[in-house]
Order: C-alpha cells, then structure tokens, then sequence
C-alpha cells in the first residue's frame, strides 16, 4: 500500500471538512470530546504545539470505500462527494470544526451549545496561561456582554469561529478599529500602533498551523484485500486509539532512561484499591495517569502545565512517582469516606471535579509530611467544597492548581494569606439571591456536592432508617414526577423544576417504588414507606418543619395552580437549607485574615 506524507493547513482541512470533501467513513466511533477537551486543542494550536498527524484516506467521489458521513458541526451538500476519508484523527478535527462553525449543538453531557473566545491580550503576553480560551454557553456570553462586538470589542476577546480565515478576522479588526475611533481615540492610537500588530502576530500562529497528514491510496470498488488492509490499519489505531496525553508523551521520554512508567502504573493500581476501583485500572480513565503526575508536580514545587510534567526530572522519579500515588490514594480515602471526617463521595459517581485531586492530594500530604494541625486541615475542608460549588475546577486547572496550593502553604506557614478561593466564595456564594435549584443532574459538581453534604448530614432512607453505609441510596424526587405531572407539570417546559437538586434526595429504590407517584401528603401516611416519623427522618434530608407541612398539604385534592404554589414553597424553604448548609461548609461569613493586594498574587 502506497503511503504518501505531507503537511497540510489545519484551517484549510477544516474548510474541506465543512463543504463535505473530507468525511468520516460511517464506522467511526462517535465524537466523544467535552468541552475542556475541545478547548485543550484550541490553546495547543495557538501556541504552536504538536497535536498528531492525520490519516487520511483518498477516494473517488463517485465511489467511496465506504459509506460516508459528515464530520460534526460541517454543513455539506445533501449528496456527499468526499475526496478523503478520516481514519485517524476525528476527534481533532471534529473539535476544530465545532469551534470555527460554533453550531448549535451540544457537546459530551451537555445538550448545550458552547461558544469559544480567544482573549487576544493574554494570547499575546502569555499563551502558557489556561486562560487565552474560555467556552461559555449562550446565556454566559450574555451576561459576560460578550454575545455583542462592542463588548468583544471593550474586552479584546474574539470569538473563535472569526479566527478561521483572514476575512472574517480582519472584518472583526476592521470593526474595533472603526468603533475605537469613534468613542475611545486615545485607545484607537494604541490599538494602531501596537496592539493591531500583536495580536494579528499571535493570531498567525493559527491561522498558519501546519499539521503532518498520511494519505493512504485510493481503494478501488470490489478490491476487498485493500478494503480489509484499511479496517486492519483502522481497527489497530482505535485498539490503542486514546487520544495522545501527557501521561502517553512521557512515557516515551522516560523509556530512554530506563523509567517503564506503564510498570509503574500496574504497580500502583496492584496496590492502592481506591485509584484501581476509581481508575478502572486505567490510567486513561479520567486521566488518573496525568493527575498523579500532576501531584508529583507539586510536590516538587513545579506548576502541573503539560510542558512542565513531559519534561519532569528522571531523577528520583519513581521515589516521587510512589510518594504521589500514595497522596492520591489518600485524598480518595479521604473523599469516599462517609464519616464527620470525610467528604462523602459514597460512590465516584458523586465526584465530578478530578481536576482538583492533585492539589488536594498535595494539599492533604503537605499537611501529615509537616505535622500541621487543625487549622490547615479546617482550611483544606473549606478550600474544597469552595471549589466544588464554585465548580472552579471546571476549565483552566494547571494555572488554579498551581496558585491554589502555593496561596494555602504560604497560609499555613504563617503568612497574612486570605486565598483568592476563599474571597471568591465568600464574594459569590455568599452573594444575596445566590441558589443552587438550577442544578438537575450529578454530572455538575453543584449537584453531586449537594448528595455528598446530605450523606455528611446524617441521610438515611427513610423504609429502613439505615445511612448510606448500609443501604444502596439513590437520587431520587421527594414530589413525584407522576403526581407533578398530573397536577400540571409539563414534562418538558418544567423539566428544570422537577428535576431540580430541592426537590432530590437520598433513598434506595425500593423506597422510591413504595412512593411511586404517589402524593406526598399520602406516602407521608404510609408505614412501608417511613419506618419511623417523618419528622424524625426528613430533617436530615434538608427538609424542615416548614417543608414538612408543606409535603403534608400536598394532597390528590389540590388545584394544577395550587400544588404549583405549594411546591415553590416547598423549593424555597428546601433550598434555604441547603445553601446554609454549603455557606457553612465553605467558610462563608466567618473571619478570615484581610485579603491579597493583587501584588501579592502567587503566580
């Protein structure tokens, strides 16, 4: 098979991608990407990094190998005639295309559309930082006041899809250009004479992104043995077909002085049962490979960028290597466990920030290497759940991990440090009007927090008055979703309301079928379904006196607009709880020492 290399425009494949000449043969596995995913390439691609080749395969228009399908977000013609088809590398080209296109489709676990913007400021002065990309869904755009050219124009944040060709960036100049002459002419100077030329010259970066590209040969119709070498080449690249990681880079890198860091990896989910069972034994899943390089990382007193962890130092790295896997291994123990000590997550389904475990782990062995005391360890407690209601670990870890961990050593090494966490929290979580009843699912780190802290609450299923160590709890409705329904609940339109985190709780499923879609003033009555009185068990669910009346007023009898007023009462109170309870834990409205000048900043 003749195999041809070349290098091709990264722009210009997408381009050929958009109009349907470069297609996936329908057999791809589908796009599998989030959001922290697809802006992870947009920032290497802006900074100039390797992203992989491409493989390619040509085809007759007329007569493709294999039965073709658009690449996700492109906009082909109905009848497709692709030239190539992509066997390696769809996820990159994919992501790609959905940035430059922006359609209105969602990605991994979510079914809304994300927009991507470049700040072209910090793009210039520092590409290294995580934040030269930000993702931001519609209504977020709005409110940041980007979804207008004036405000992306105020702010120098461009969107992505106005960087796919010189036109449409230049259209976009043209306009700061005119708009900054015409209100601001002391920024219009410096926008000609020096920010004009900084940006385009950090924009070029993109826009001439050359990526290696491997064609394989036209296949021809009814040549089954060249038919069969491709889904070979095929079926090998995706037995193996995990995109490229840090973890994977390093590897390579080590190999060469003798460090087998697979053997490592082996030995320590043979060791270590909670980052085996958490991993699945692969240091792929969840990245768990990169996230104990990034606690050796800091550890070692280094940012956990990826440019840093493939260049970490060979010596004493399987010394390092163990030391993280054990901080690992004790942040997981620390974070599945139940008790007034832990943090929880009785299963891992009910952690959603991974992002945050290296420096947690650090954090946590930082404080048993040095003997701290009990401050540090209220002070880890309060760093936590601030970040996982702040879901600050959602995008742009490596630069918050690296300033969250050295802002608490300097606090707990007796500097006046008050971190930017927890300004930040107390600034929003304790902002008036701040609720949580948007959260409808435990793929937000808002909502598993919410399951944790009512497992850390006492929560027991109500038919067998046992915590969570004994029985098998499970999300489900306090307000039947049936009896809502019935009651005028639209299913769709007030799908947020019924599924929202104040009207979920804790009980196991033979619970919940006990209730079924009973109303909550008759399942309240019901024996099988509350082995002792409800008011005994409800308030460690977030449910008080007040809600419990309101759960018994909630009868057959009741009016569509009645059980609607009763069950905003209900949310209200419900949700009252609940962010005391996630203002107590986060440290909101206690004393803490005065807050950084920004010149103090760790960086």
């Amino acid at each position: 098979m003749d195999i041809t290399p070349d290098k091709k425009k990264i722009l210009d494949l997408v381009d050929q991608a958009n109009v349907g000449s470069i297609c996936l043969p329908r057999f791809q596995r589908d796009f599998v990407w989030a959001r922290d995913e697809v802006a992870d390439l947009l920032r290497s691609l802006l900074r100039g990094y390797f992203v992989g080749s491409l493989l390619l395969l040509r085809c007759d228009p007329d007569a493709p190998p294999f039965a073709p399908t658009p690449i996700r977000g492109a906009n082909p013609p109905a009848t497709l005639r692709p030239d190539l088809l992509v066997l390696d590398g769809q996820q990159r080209m994919t992501s790609l295309l959905y940035a430059l296109s922006a359609p209105n489709l969602g990605l991994k676990n979510s079914k809304t559309p994300r927009r991507f913007y470049v700040d072209l400021d910090l793009l210039a002065a520092d590409p290294d930082s995580d934040e030269i990309v930000l993702d931001l869904t519609d209504r977020e755009a709005r409110l940041e006041g980007l979804d207008s050219r004036e405000g992306q124009w105020t702010r120098h944040i461009i969107p992505f899809k106005d960087l796919k060709d010189d036109k449409t960036y230049n259209d976009w100049l043209f306009g700061i250009s005119d708009w900054l002459h015409d209100n601001n002419p002391a920024a219009f100077e410096e926008f000609k004479a020096v920010l004009r030329g900084r940006w385009t010259a950090a924009v070029a970066q993109l826009q001439g992104f050359e990526v290696p590209v491997v064609y394989l040969p036209i296949v021809k119709e009814g040549d089954a043995d060249a038919i069969a070498r491709v889904c070979a080449i095929f079926e090998k690249l995706n037995s193996t077909g995990v995109a490229l990681s840090v973890y994977d880079l390093l590897t390579a890198r080590l190999f060469r002085h003798s460090i087998d860091l697979h053997a490592l990896w082996e030995e320590a989910v043979s060791s270590h049962g909670l980052l085996n069972e958490w991993s699945e034994g692969s240091a792929d899943s969840n990245k768990f490979g990169v996230l104990i390089l990034r606690t050796m990382a800091l550890m070692r007193d280094l940012e956990p960028k990826p440019k840093i962890l493939i260049n970490l130092e060979p010596k004493q790295f399987e010394e390092d290597w163990r030391r993280a896997v054990d901080a690992m291994e004790r942040a997981l123990t620390l974070l599945s466990d139940v008790g007034v000590d832990g943090f929880g997550a009785f299963d891992r389904k009910w952690f959603r920030v991974y992002g945050l475990l290296p420096v947690f782990a650090a954090l946590r062995a930082r404080i048993e290497d040095h003997h701290l005391g009990d401050e540090p360890r209220r002070d880890l407690r309060r760093w936590y759940w601030s970040s996982v209601f702040l879901e600050r670990y959602s995008s742009a870890v490596e630069s918050k991990s690296r300033r969250d961990y050295l802002e608490l050593c300097r606090r707990w090494n007796g500097e006046a440090v008050n971190p930017v966490v927890f300004s930040d929290a107390q600034t929003r979580l304790g902002a008036e009007g701040y609720g949580v009843r948007e959260s409808t699912s435990y793929a937000s780190s808002i909502y598993s927090g919410v399951f944790c802290l009512l497992v850390l609450h006492g929560a027991r299923d109500w038919a067998a008055a046992e915590a969570i160590n004994l029985q098998s709890l499970q999300d489900h409705h306090i307000f039947p979703k049936g009896y809502l329904n019935r009651k005028g609940f639209d299913p769709r339109k007030d799908a947020s309301l019924i599924n929202s985190i104040v009207n979920r709780t804790l009980i196991s499923d033979a619970t919940n079928n006990k209730i079924k879609d009973k109303a909550p003033h008759d399942y309240l009555q019901d024996s099988s379904v509350f082995a002792r009185p409800a008011a005994e068990l409800l308030p460690e669910h977030f449910v008080s006196e007040g809600e419990i009346e309101d759960l018994k007023y909630a009868s057959e009898d009741l009016s569509p607009a009645e059980v609607r007023e009763i069950y905003e009462k209900f949310a209200a109170g419900r949700e009252s709880l609940i962010v005391t309870e996630i203002r107590r834990v986060c440290g909101i409205g206690t004393k803490s020492s005065p807050p950084m000048a920004v010149d103090e900043v760790v960086e």
